[in-house]
């Protein structure tokens, strides 16, 4: 059977990512996994879910990162 490239590359396990994982996400900002969490809880941060995993879109990463950033 053919697939369409779009497709076929993702059978194959292609690196597409709908999102990053909450422990990654952690380690990208620096901060403890329960900070995390509790940004997550309080609607800081927006979730999603994907493939039955809860991820965090880069953008919202960077959105957080921009407002809790202190300033110099």
């Amino acid at each position: 059977m053919i697939y369409p490239s779009s497709i076929s590359s993702r059978k194959r396990g292609s690196t597409l990512r709908q999102g990053t994982s909450l422990v990654e996400a952690a380690r990208f900002l620096g901060v403890d996994q329960s900070t995390l969490y509790m940004a997550v809880q309080k609607g800081q941060i927006p979730i999603s879910r994907s493939n039955g995993r809860t991820v965090i879109s880069q953008g919202a990463l960077m959105d957080y990162q921009a407002r809790t950033r202190p300033l110099l």
